[in-house]
């Protein structure tokens, strides 16, 4: 009789692209994986991999066997989608893997206005976790979340990006009295003119290897901008926080700061296009794309946005 765990991660491991993706994707190390591997090769009686160069690829018989463990396991996924779509929409649990790099707060509003299309005893329940995208989008992949809300585009062919926003930057710092929007709507050089007379002059930023932060680099080197940074962090929202309390200015994505804008506590300057656009996308399995669940979470990640971009956050 044929090992089911080796079976599966033999079709883990030729699906991942190798066993160090594989084993941690499995949670095991790389020489036991291997180990199971083999076992399988001498149950079977075969050679599964042939060394090509610096890589493993598959042989004759190895690509035979995994076609039919690909014809299992995705009809074993099959039969989980069918069960899961029957299951009332209070028994079903939707997981979000959310980036580090996006502010969290404002995925959380995502799940609130997706929630409240439902009446309360009928509610998905949701968990949501973070981590970095590369890890999240493996994840997604192996069917371990449902979606993805991520600064980056989902590559894999596996993978469907359902949705995808561009969100203004502009500079945003707080000051104690009120201008006028033409004082705001200016040019970086005008604004920072402004917010020089002001006092405020450091910058905060996110950390190196952020999206944003390489964005946000770009941006001084084209623009041969200068400034002391004296905070970075890998939380979006403690960017926020620190600009509120008045530890340096920031270019932040406007989307992360609506209700700031509205309560003045932060004011933003720049065309209200923004000095640049900053591109969040909402991602899922290609098997869940028509998902009842996932588009309606996924049309709520577009409801959401699409008002915050297009309303005049910086008015009066």
């Amino acid at each position: 009789m044929y090992n089911y765990n080796h079976l599966y991660y033999f079709y883990i491991t030729v699906k991942s692209g190798g066993v160090t993706i594989a084993a941690k994707h499995l949670s095991i190390s790389q020489p036991s994986l291997s180990g199971q591997l083999k076992v399988l090769e001498d149950f079977l009686q075969i050679k599964l991999f042939k060394k090509v160069g610096r890589k493993n690829e598959l042989t004759r018989e190895g690509a035979v066997i995994f076609g039919f463990c690909r014809q299992m396991f995705e009809l074993s996924e099959e039969m989980h989608e069918s069960i899961t779509e029957k299951i009332p929409h209070a028994s079903r649990r939707i997981y979000i893997g959310v980036s580090n790099e996006i502010a969290h707060s404002f995925v959380v509003e995502i799940i609130s206005h997706f929630l409240k299309k439902y009446n309360p005893q009928l509610r998905p329940k949701v968990t949501m976790i973070s981590g970095i995208h590369e890890k999240l989008e493996e994840q997604l992949r192996f069917r371990e979340i449902d979606v993805l809300v991520s600064q980056l585009s989902a590559k894999s062919p596996d993978l469907e990006n359902l949705q995808k926003v561009e969100v203004p930057v502009n500079l945003v710092c707080t000051i104690n009295k009120k201008l006028s929007p033409q004082k705001r709507y200016v040019s970086i050089s005008n604004a920072l003119s402004i917010i020089e007379e002001i006092g405020l002059h450091r910058w905060v930023v996110p950390s190196s290897g952020f999206k944003l932060r390489s964005e946000i680099n770009e941006y001084f080197e084209t623009n041969s901008l200068k400034g002391d940074i004296v905070f970075e962090s890998d939380v979006i929202e403690s960017l926020t926080r620190s600009v509120v309390d008045k530890v340096g200015i920031s270019f932040l994505p406007l989307i992360y700061i609506p209700k700031e804008l509205e309560s003045k506590s932060l004011y933003s300057f720049g065309p209200k296009k923004g000095y640049w656009k900053h591109r969040i996308w909402i991602a899922s399995h290609k098997t869940s794309k028509d998902d009842h669940i996932v588009n309606s979470l996924s049309h709520s990640f577009k409801e959401v946005c699409n008002p915050i971009i297009s309303r005049k956050l910086i008015d009066d």
